[in-house]
């Protein structure tokens, strides 16, 4: 936020008159500036590199020394690190080590020394593109087997996969599904926007075929409905059908690829629609597992991520308007 002025200034800049100084005082109390904590070695390095006081190479290793544990101790983890245990500091040892191994056997250098490309990535590439090797390291193994105590806040459809939560959905007699354009066509199956929601037959009403070419757009159809006459090529040329089929691109259609969140076309109003619908469709999907609690979502929440307790957010205010 910056150095904010202090209540001794009005909002012209100028020193408050004794007028003024009953309406100042009732003002909001605006923050000092913040200055980081100095260490006693601060002084001598900075004296000794603005007079270039460095007659001999151990005056200069001396300043280095102590401009390198001025900058230590400002650190946000510096008093941590310097109040570690032995054991800490041999298990930080050990996880900077995994980190070589994991750059040596997983990540590289795109290119050699003679600029050929050696089919690796670096670790700084985009987070969709890289998921698949960040999944793969054995700091990734670490992370997860760290105990972390609770998760205070945590969302069924923002930490179970995708195709998960469309299962959820397969026999659910009152789910619905429509979408902003009829699938007749590889563009529209591309460009619709498809939604789920758990209705009566009366709410449901009037229906709508998605497979019919004068389908009116948004009006529902029955999802067991949708998933029995599911039949679609992909672009790939690979032919879906069914549940199975259905579920597959609909696990397409929930899943943000790297090619629609880095195009060069991209924008990010453009991408964050994308994100609000998406998770929108599996907010729908993700009510069921309230609905239908499975072992699973034990194994998978707490067991498998080193969680000691989890405190679940489950939006159902239309769910229950809809079943009641």
């Amino acid at each position: 936020m910056g150095a904010l002025c202090s209540t001794a200034v009005d909002k012209d800049g100028e020193e408050p008159s004794e007028e003024k100084h009953h309406i100042s005082s009732q003002k909001i109390q605006k923050m000092p500036p913040f200055r980081q904590r100095v260490t006693r070695s601060t002084t001598n390095w900075r004296a000794a590199i603005a007079n270039r006081e460095f007659t001999d190479e151990a005056s200069y290793t001396k300043a280095l020394e102590q401009l390198q544990n001025a900058e230590r101790n400002r650190a946000f983890d510096g008093q941590v690190a310097q109040q570690a245990t032995k054991i800490e500091n041999e298990a930080a040892a050990i996880v900077k080590k995994i980190r070589a191994y994991d750059w040596e056997r997983t990540y590289g250098p795109p290119v050699d020394k003679d600029g050929q490309q050696t089919g690796k990535r670096t670790e700084g590439e985009h987070f969709l593109g890289n998921v698949d090797l960040i999944n793969s390291t054995l700091l990734m193994q670490v992370a997860k087997k760290m105990p972390k105590g609770a998760h205070l806040h945590i969302h069924w459809n923002s930490c179970l996969p995708a195709r998960f939560l469309i299962e959820q959905a397969r026999d659910v007699e009152a789910m619905y599904i429509r979408s902003t354009l009829p699938l007749t066509s590889p563009k529209n199956m591309a460009e619709s926007r498809i939604s789920f929601m758990v209705l009566t037959k009366q709410e449901a009403m009037p229906l709508g075929d998605v497979w019919d070419a004068n389908y009116v757009s948004n009006r529902w159809m029955p999802y067991k409905q949708f998933q029995q006459r599911f039949h679609v090529e992909d672009e790939n040329g690979t032919t879906l059908i069914g549940t199975s089929g259905a579920e597959t691109w609909l696990e397409s259609k929930m899943i943000i690829h790297e090619s629609e969140a880095y195009s060069v076309h991209q924008t990010g109003r453009g991408i964050w629609e994308k994100f609000n619908h998406r998770t929108q469709m599996m907010k729908v999907c993700g009510n069921n597992v309230f609905f239908t609690p499975k072992p699973f979502l034990t194994e998978q929440l707490l067991t498998g991520h080193s969680l000691g307790f989890i405190c679940l957010r489950v939006s159902i205010p239309q769910l229950y308007s809809s079943m009641h």
